[in-house]
């Protein structure tokens, strides 16, 4: 019986003692605790881009929640951002008389930076590219608007990964 009892302690302690090193948030030791992202520049010829992807990367950073998002003045660390590529690709058409595009891939080209007030640099400029596939329906226009908010979310992802992970 002690037997028994001494194995299972020492099997206990050895499985508690594989999690010590265990801990939530970030992987490494930031410099930086709260960040500001001001509305992104839209330099391509889609309208309204900015809004939706701008506010994607603010609720990926809330949600994480290894930085507190702050206002620009109030922050220690300023993500500013361009948009500078919007694509639609045809993936597969319709076997029909005049080959209607049937799928397409939605993609979004991001050019983001990170600094601190003093103006060093957390993260030179790096490009980012989203993407999603869409279905079109009798609309493409609608198949689009559906496809954004997959699109931003998927920048935002990468986004919070290369600011909050530390890696």
């Amino acid at each position: 019986m002690n037997r028994a009892i001494w194995t299972l302690c020492a099997a206990g302690g050895l499985l508690v003692s594989g999690c010590l090193g265990y801990r939530v948030g970030a992987v490494g030791r930031l410099s930086y605790r709260s960040i500001a992202v001001p509305m992104f520049q839209n330099e391509t010829q889609q309208p309204q881009l900015e809004a939706p992807i701008t506010n994607a990367i603010l609720k990926r950073f809330q949600a994480d929640g290894t930085l507190q998002v702050n206002s620009e003045p109030r922050a220690d660390v300023v993500v500013r951002g361009r948009i500078t590529r919007y694509e639609r690709a045809v993936l597969r058409y319709v076997q029909t008389a005049d080959n209607n595009a049937r799928e397409y891939r939605v993609s979004i080209t991001i050019v983001i930076e990170a600094r601190q007030p003093n103006g060093d640099v957390v993260l030179p400029p790096t490009t980012i590219t989203g993407a999603t596939d869409t279905f079109v329906g009798s609309d493409l226009q609608s198949a689009e608007q559906q496809a954004l908010p997959l699109v931003a979310d998927d920048l935002a992802r990468q986004v919070v990964n290369l600011l909050a992970e530390s890696w």
